[in-house]
């Protein structure tokens, strides 16, 4: 065979390889997306369902709470949609998307923390408590420097279609 029937093949080959696998890795990444949907629906309706259970039943402040903490997980739930729905599209994986997860996720606990904290007011859980607070509190901290950081530099990652583009 001639060398350049060869690499024609072998080029052939890549591209239909390519190809399957691009079709293979967006068939998972659709139905992860579709179980994340059905999860955060069936999410958002039980925090509904407990929020108007409970409404009457037990104190206003932790029944609100508890529907804040149910829809922040929703968020978390969504934000893992729209990443992988930018991954589809864009065909790069994103950082700030996690980053975002990450900072949302870090608020859920401290909320959830903050408000438990009154009840743990002088006993011995209570100093772990507010050491929780403050490596969530850096935590965030540092996640959204990141995401300042990866708005603000020159980027070693693409650039999605979606972002403006900075002036220069």
């Amino acid at each position: 065979m001639a060398p350049g029937k060869a690499d024609r093949m072998e080029t052939m080959f890549r591209h239909r390889a390519s190809t399957i696998m691009r079709g293979a890795e967006d068939a998972l990444y659709i139905a992860v997306s579709l179980v994340l949907a059905v999860a955060g629906l069936i999410l958002f309706g039980n925090g509904l369902y407990a929020f108007a259970s409970t409404f009457r039943e037990g104190e206003l402040s932790s029944t609100v709470l508890e529907l804040l903490d149910a829809m922040l997980l929703v968020f978390i739930v969504t934000e893992l949609i729209h990443t992988i729905s930018a991954v589809i599209r864009e065909r790069v994986l994103l950082t700030e998307p996690f980053l975002i997860v990450g900072i949302v996720a870090a608020i859920r606990r401290l909320v959830l923390i903050s408000a438990e904290a009154k009840d743990l007011l002088g006993k011995p859980a209570f100093p772990d408590a507010m050491l929780e607070i403050g490596v969530l509190t850096a935590a965030i901290v540092l996640l959204s420097f990141s995401i300042f950081l990866l708005r603000h530099t020159t980027r070693s990652e693409p650039r999605p279609d979606y972002e403006p583009r900075p002036e220069e």
